[in-house]
């Protein structure tokens, strides 16, 4: 079955592709989380100009983004939090927590921007991808220390 991409998949393609999957992977995994859609050729025009559009708008606000990155490149964040004796949170730091916390320290970046497989669930110093597009990305520390 062949689908759109609608955002970047890992082992299988980047936004816009479009790709052979099993009927079954698209319609339970693909469709249902909205990371594809189906192939046709007025699908692949609409998706192909959206990409377009995102692309102007970044290269709008590259000197933004820049001036973002260069700000967190050498930034070293902590937030407390309580936890167990062997180190697990007893809740998660998730992108709205990173997001309120860069909020705070006067760094405005949309939660959509930081890159983060999964919530955050132990202590300790964690690295924080920002990534705006394939080539404006960059990282911070964060170190989730006990609450005591």
């Amino acid at each position: 079955m062949k689908v759109i991409l609608l955002e970047n998949i890992e082992k299988l393609g980047n936004q816009g592709d479009v790709v052979n999957v099993k009927a079954g992977f698209a319609r339970n995994f693909l469709f249902a989380k909205k990371l594809a859609t189906n192939f046709s050729p007025k699908q692949l025009i609409k998706v192909q100009n959206e990409l377009k559009q995102k692309e102007r708008k970044i290269n709008r606000e590259k000197e933004d983004l820049l001036n973002i990155l260069d700000q967190i490149s050498n930034l070293k964040l902590s937030i407390h939090m309580k936890s167990e004796d062997n180190d697990k949170l007893f809740g998660s730091v998730t992108k709205a927590d990173i997001e309120k916390l860069l909020l705070e320290n006067n760094i405005k970046i949309d939660k959509q921007y930081i890159d983060l497989k999964s919530s955050i669930k132990t202590l300790g110093a964690h690295e924080i991808n920002i990534k705006f597009s394939s080539e404006l990305s960059g990282s911070f520390q964060l170190n989730i220390e006990k609450e005591d």
